[in-house]
């Protein structure tokens, strides 16, 4: 069974953070994900899907549903309260917060 997206807020780090140019202007976007304190290992990285709710506000946050790319990932990573980060390569590009469980 596939998960449902859930809803989380993204906040996209500034290129004097190091991140991204500008975020991404598409309707969706995917990217590796990690969720602890480090970048993720190529064994225990999985794939986000971003689907954009909102333009990116003055501080590049950004209310989006996610969810994983792949059925077989740890869904129990995207509950209410929990981080994750987004990453392009090694490249940190935003931070991310679930705020509320899956939606139908």
């Amino acid at each position: 069974m596939v998960a449902k997206p859930v809803k989380a807020i993204v906040r996209w780090l500034s290129p004097k953070e190091g991140g991204r140019k500008a975020p991404p202007s598409g309707p969706t976007y995917a990217t590796v994900a990690g969720f602890g304190n480090a970048p993720p290992s190529l064994e225990e990285a999985w794939s986000l899907v971003l689907e954009f709710e909102s333009e990116p506000d003055a501080e590049l946050k950004h209310r989006v549903r996610v969810q994983f790319l792949s059925p077989e990932a740890p869904q129990e990573l995207l509950h209410p309260g929990s981080h994750f980060q987004l990453y392009e390569g090694s490249q940190l590009v935003a931070r991310g917060e679930v705020q509320d469980g899956q939606k139908e």
